[in-house]
């Protein structure tokens, strides 16, 4: 209003001046225009000098802005890389510290394994293996689920081995690792593999393993009374050449609330008696057992009522074996065919189980589910070859024929007890026992399947002859180099043993011309990667550097090649996996020492 005011003044004076024509007032009412124009530039310039400053002012705080979002990303991003390099760092170093103890369970075992034992400790020393080597692979699964949760790259740690191995065997190791526990509790562990079924398959027996013993362990957990069962049937044979194998675990312990049913796969579910204020955590290992079957393209489920029991259905993809099956019915097998054995066991599960085994076999059971009934059936006349019973039966020392005997784990008998019976095996029975006892009695056959099962021996000095090796082990746990060292001299070899990787140079720069290097990674005073690295550049004539390592993550592998290493043995070392390494790089070295 104030500018149109000055204007229209401006245009009266104009107009005035035009009116009177004199020369100074035209000249006056023109240094007025002028004044007045000059006075309308400078506002207008004040005025956008005014909106840039404000708007330079704007820029600078939205520069500012951005970079502080810039500046706060990339310090999230830093310390998001920071904590996965931690999570990362202690995942190691758990797997490290957890594994290097169970290298010295394990390979103490294997060792063990290969002394003078009697078959009772033989199987002891065995269900000690197989249980390190079902901890590791829940060991494994459990760093691995922990790396998933910030990487999704981890693929390898997550493939299915696709091994051969015996169902019986696997269900067998199983049920030992918990018929102490049964036992004690009186509870009657079983299990039963349906005929069409092959011993012999191909799969992950370890993660198979694991899956049954988390079932078989909640099983005896909430089972105070009754049977805990295992059975196996083929479910179908798909056109793959692979087939489904269906395995129940049933108990008759306090059963599942059905309200409970559907979150016991989730995660850290509780579960106990209904009513009862001790609640017990079930853990991972529901959770992982649907993981690892759904890895062997599986699926599994539950059924269950509360004070009845619970029965753990699943199912999961397998190969064919490719080995020649064993024919567990050879010639000596007829010497059986036709002998009536009295099978006696309150258990009604039981008793069907053994009695259909041993039709299999061609002998003819009959059944008895008393001790009353089963003097009052050897009393009637009827002549029997053989009795198995799983009670004490009073007045069977009067009879004259053998007497097999089915104790549960832990039961004791006296010295005059034990005499009485031919054989005493401990509940479940294995086939292979159960069939060299009757092997023995009925037949000339030593029931030892020498014939059929010579088990040739790993540890054999005639390997270090056929793959001879200078060898060098660089190991700073000394009950892990005393593994190492005993297994290397049982295969002919004399190893010099050192602590760190400082030793290593050490060694070498005495003109010790090493073949092979078991090189550790985590040493004191100088780790594994850094001696081999300084190998690589100081040497002339290079030796096998083999990783012999617990670090067993994502990375630890590709961490070993780039220093230089050339190959990779985890720990707990299996002598299958070391004398297989040993054999591979002793025909590299002749190869190169031909060449050159």
């Amino acid at each position: 209003m104030k500018r149109f005011f000055i204007v229209f003044f401006l245009v009266g004076i104009v107009a005035v001046a035009m009116s009177y024509s004199t020369w100074w007032f035209l000249a006056g009412g023109a240094a007025c225009l002028l004044f007045i124009a000059y006075r309308f530039y400078m506002t207008r310039l004040h005025g956008v000098e005014s909106r840039n400053a404000m708007l330079e002012q704007q820029v600078e705080e939205l520069h500012d802005r951005l970079d502080s979002s810039i500046l706060k990303e990339q310090r999230t991003r830093r310390e998001a890389e920071a904590a996965k390099d931690f999570r990362q760092q202690l995942l190691a170093t758990m797997s490290h510290e957890i594994r290097t103890p169970m290298n010295g369970v394990m390979g103490m075992a294997t060792l063990l394994s290969e002394t003078s034992l009697s078959r009772e400790q033989q199987e002891y020393t065995e269900a000690i293996r197989h249980s390190g080597e079902t901890l590791l692979v829940t060991i494994n699964q459990i760093l691995v689920d922990s790396m998933l949760n910030f990487s999704k790259s981890d693929n390898e740690n997550n493939k299915l081995e696709n091994k051969d191995f015996d169902l019986r065997n696997c269900l067998e190791e199983v049920l030992d690792m918990f018929a102490g526990k049964a036992g004690e509790a009186g509870i009657d562990l079983l299990y039963e593999i349906d005929s069409n079924v092959p011993d012999q398959i191909m799969g992950d027996s370890k993660r198979l393993r694991q899956v049954l013993m988390n079932l078989v362990e909640n099983a005896v957990r909430f089972t105070s009374l009754g049977e805990i069962s295992i059975g196996v049937r083929l479910l179908r044979t798909g056109e793959d050449n692979k087939f489904d194998l269906c395995f129940e675990v049933r108990d008759t312990g306090t059963g599942i609330p059905a309200n409970k049913i559907e979150e016991i796969f989730k995660g850290f579910s509780s579960t106990g008696s209904p009513g009862s204020s001790e609640q017990e955590n079930a853990g991972l290992g529901l959770v992982i057992c649907r993981k690892l079957v759904e890895m062997m393209e599986g699926w599994i489920e539950v059924q269950s009522q509360v004070s009845k029991g619970t029965a753990f259905t699943f199912c999961i993809r397998v190969s064919p074996s490719q080995k020649p099956a064993w024919n567990f019915l050879h010639p000596g097998m007829a010497a059986l065919k036709g002998k009536r054995v009295l099978v006696v066991d309150n258990n009604v599960t039981g008793l069907a189980i053994l009695s259909r085994q041993l039709e299999q076999w061609k002998l003819l059971p009959v059944p008895a589910r008393s001790a009353s009934g089963a003097l009052d059936i050897l009393s009637g006349g009827a002549g029997f070859d053989l009795v198995i019973t799983c009670m004490d039966l009073p007045e069977m020392d009067s009879v004259q024929i053998p007497v097999i005997l089915l104790v549960r784990a832990g039961d004791e008998l006296e010295e005059q007890e034990e005499e009485i019976y031919t054989r005493v095996f401990v509940k479940p029975v294995k086939q292979h026992l159960l069939r060299e006892a009757l092997l023995s009695l009925f037949s000339n056959i030593d029931g030892g399947q020498g014939d059929r099962r010579k088990i040739a021996e790993k540890l054999s000095q005639d390997f270090s002859e056929e793959h001879p090796l200078r060898i060098l082990i660089a190991e700073d746990n000394p009950v892990n180099q005393k593994i190492a060292l005993k297994i290397l001299s049982k295969l002919g070899y004399e190893p010099d043993v050192v602590k760190n990787g400082k030793e290593v140079l050490e060694m070498v720069s005495h003109e010790k011309n090493y073949d092979l290097i078991l090189m550790d990674v985590q040493m004191p005073e100088m780790d594994g990667l850094e001696a081999t690295r300084m190998l690589r550049l100081c040497l002339e004539i290079q030796p096998v550097i083999i990783a012999m390592t617990a670090n067993v993550m994502q990375g630890d592998r590709d961490d070993c090649i780039q220093a230089g290493m050339d190959d990779y043995i985890s720990k707990p070392i299996e002598i299958d996996e070391l004398t297989g390494q040993l054999r591979k790089w002793s025909r590299v070295i002749k190869d190169k020492r031909s060449v050159g």
